[in-house]
């Protein structure tokens, strides 16, 4: 499917609110990537005509006789909500036996510290990782940047433990960097091809997933 672009008015928009709190405001020239993000919405089944305005940010659990249960619209930062309220659902129906309350409350996430010995930055790098920065250290590559935030080591570690099948998958979904660099994304992509070659082996298409990778990207270039 086409990804959505954004108007000429919204990025103008940006940039001038933007130079009224900066020190420098920024111009066209400084406009590195640009995308669209679209959000879920949940319309009242009894509000056919509901203008976008009106419609719930929230998430809504909806069960099917059948037990075929769905969670609509939310958003990520609100997944474990979204999660319990599914089991809850779930629960009051007699689909699956009832826990306590908020029992995901405290669960850590993989990688998660709260410790002095992984500080966090604002800058993309090795710090993101937590207590997976020991793991991280120790593959090839780690201080072989393929872009800025980027190292050879952290391609390999999303390759091998967080499920990053493609380029798509590892500078979209793990480093983001496309959303932060199109042409830097573009640049590591041959990089990051090569290394997908050498870590799933045979039945990878590196030319393919290359020129896949590099029509989508060309999209978060802003062209006047």
């Amino acid at each position: 499917a086409e990804e959505p672009n954004p108007f000429e008015s919204e990025i103008g928009f940006i940039l001038s609110e933007s130079g009224r709190y900066l020190e420098r405001a920024p111009g066209p020239a400084d406009i590195r990537s640009v995308w669209v993000g679209l959000r879920p919405l949940v319309r009242p089944p009894s509000d056919s005509e509901a203008e976008t305005k009106t419609l719930s940010r929230e998430h809504t659990v909806l069960v099917d006789p059948s037990g075929l249960t769905t969670v609509t619209g939310g958003k990520w930062t609100t997944y474990r909500a979204m999660a319990e309220d599914v089991l809850d659902a779930c629960a009051e129906r007699g689909l699956i036996p009832r826990r306590g309350v908020g029992a995901t409350h405290d669960l850590r996430l993989v990688g998660a510290t709260n410790g002095p010995d992984h500080p966090v930055s604002a800058a993309p790098g090795p710090h993101l990782y937590g207590s997976d920065v020991e793991a991280l250290s120790a593959l090839p590559g780690a201080r072989r940047w393929l872009a800025e935030g980027l190292t050879e080591a952290m391609v390999r570690f999303a390759l091998r433990y967080e499920g990053a099948r493609t380029i798509e998958d590892v500078l979209a979904r793990r480093s983001r960097l496309l959303f932060l660099d199109a042409a830097a994304a573009i640049r590591a992509a041959d990089d990051v091809a090569d290394l997908i070659s050498y870590e799933r082996g045979h039945g990878y298409d590196p030319m393919a997933d290359r020129d896949a990778f590099k029509k989508i990207a060309a999209g978060y270039f802003w062209r006047r």
